[in-house]
């Protein structure tokens, strides 16, 4: 509809209620004289009362009518304006976006991780409502605190990690309130974020994002000008929030099933299948660059964990597994990769290790398990050694098979009492 046909009839419409007015003052005048004159005429008493009636009945009649047409003429009005901030809000081009997001879930939902999903989301969201910086703030597990788990933009690195009361700054009024808000100078921000995290920022909003019934977390985009965002704004990222809440927790759900399909329930530590996913890519490596990048595979096993699992039962064998897999791990390399096996046994990979590099690493887990006895009880603590064997790529094998059978064929040797007088071979050798 142009400026022109809607100029006409909004003039049209003024008209109406202009006649229905008039309409209304005439027929009362009407009455009031039709009153005197009934009054004053020599016309019987039950006649007179009669015609008062009837004045009556038809003059709360037209009252009624005038009424209906008066409310539909405010239903009217209301539909028109609501239409009118639809129109200018929600165009065809920001319904599209807004449908994509909600098309995003059936493609990505189920397979991005949060970090992953929240980029996209953001980059999506950019599209609809222009922002310089978001975030995504997400509750404790004890619901006191919330925490900027993910950030996108200018200042990303200063607002990602984020730790603010739940009841404190925008995202904790939003949270607390459960409504969208805006803060168009920051004064809710600057009392809870730090200045580094705000700075060159404005102005922000934030929308509750919902689980069912329940609040999970809160989406806020930044600004620079403290007008970057105003009701259209809200009404724009409420709508998103609807879309993008089930996205989040359907990644969430994908990174819950991931870990736990590759990680031990006893030790949390990864497992088996995550050893091998994490070998294959590190064995890739090593043969891009041969000899300039070792890598090392290590087996490890507690010595005569049966004896103690039955001498003291499977729940302190249980706590002697979580408490080996916590010492073991603390003297790796921040890039090694320590996983459990199954049994006693652990597995680690050490890339850019070569032979020296492995003993040294071996010989600081022996320490620390000589220096840190286990607790059975209050009373009772043991020490417990280790047996390990280690393959080196290249040298051991090409393969995870080949390099595990060498580790293993090593590992069976330190058990043995008289190793110096025994001579050990892969089982393709023997015959």
């Amino acid at each position: 509809m142009n400026n022109s046909e809607t100029k006409n009839l909004s003039k049209s419409k003024t008209d109406i209620f202009k006649l229905n007015h008039f309409i209304l003052a005439v027929f009362s005048l009407c009455a009031l004289v039709t009153t005197f004159f009934a009054a004053n005429s020599n016309l019987g008493f039950q006649t007179k009362i009669t015609v008062f009636l009837l004045i009556i009945l038809l003059y709360l009649f037209c009252c009624a009518c005038f009424y209906v047409l008066q409310k539909r003429r405010l239903i009217a009005s209301s539909d028109d304006a609501k239409a009118e901030i639809s129109e200018g809000v929600f165009s065809r081009e920001i319904e599209s976006k807004l449908l994509a997001l909600e098309e995003a879930n059936e493609f990505f939902g189920a397979s991005l991780k949060p970090a992953d999903m929240f980029r996209l989301v953001s980059s999506r969201i950019r599209e609809i409502i222009p922002f310089s910086s978001s975030a995504l703030f997400l509750i404790n597990e004890n619901n006191t605190r919330l925490k900027a788990a993910f950030a996108d933009g200018e200042n990303a690195e200063s607002l990602a990690n984020l730790e603010t009361d739940i009841d404190k700054g925008l995202a904790g009024k939003t949270f607390v309130s459960r409504k969208p808000q805006i803060d168009k100078k920051l004064l809710l921000d600057k009392n809870a974020i730090s200045a580094e995290a705000l700075k060159g920022l404005n102005s922000a909003v934030s929308v509750p994002l919902y689980r069912d019934v329940e609040v999970f977390g809160v989406l806020t985009l930044y600004g620079k000008d403290a007008k970057d965002f105003d009701a259209d704004s809200v009404l724009l990222l409420e709508a998103v929030g609807t879309r993008v809440a089930p996205l989040f927790l359907s990644s969430f759900a994908f990174e819950k099933s991931l870990f736990n399909a590759l990680t031990d329930s006893l030790t949390n530590l990864p497992n088996e299948r995550a050893f091998y996913l994490i070998v294959e890519n590190q064995i890739a490596e090593s043969q891009r660059f041969r000899e300039k990048r070792p890598l090392t595979i290590l087996t490890v096993d507690l010595k005569n964990f049966d004896e103690l699992n039955q001498k003291y039962g499977h729940a302190t064998g249980d706590r002697i597994l979580a408490f080996a897999a916590k010492i073991i791990k603390g003297q790796l390399r921040q890039m090694d990769f320590l996983a459990r096996s199954t049994g006693d046994e652990f597995l680690a990979v050490l890339p850019t290790a070569d032979e020296a590099i492995t003993r040294e690493i071996v010989g600081r887990v022996e320490k620390a398990f000589v220096s840190n006895p286990f607790a059975v009880s209050r009373q009772e603590k043991i020490n417990f050694a280790l047996n390990f064997g280690a393959a080196t790529f290249w040298k051991d094998g090409e393969t995870v098979s080949q390099l595990l059978q060498h580790a293993h064929l090593r590992k069976q040797q330190s058990k043995s009492p008289e190793k110096s007088k025994v001579l050990w071979f892969p089982k393709e050798y023997v015959n």
